[in-house]
């Protein structure tokens, strides 16, 4: 998946970060890469992924 430098920006704003323009590409290539090996392990696993029981929420020990 590729995004513009426009969408990276504005994600990144989203969550409060400021990208100085010469990290926009590096950003890039790494968040390409990312996105892509996610949809490879989707396109995988997905279905094994949501045939599972999701994991219970962990509490903390009872005290006996």
């Amino acid at each position: 998946m590729q995004l513009t430098y426009t969408q990276i920006r504005t994600l990144a704003e989203l969550q409060g970060l400021r990208l100085p323009d010469e990290d926009l590409e590096s950003i890039e290539i790494r968040l390409a890469t990312w996105l892509s090996a996610m949809a490879e392990i989707e396109a995988e696993l997905g279905p094994l992924i949501n045939a599972a029981e999701p994991i219970p929420p962990v509490y903390p020990r009872e005290e006996f």
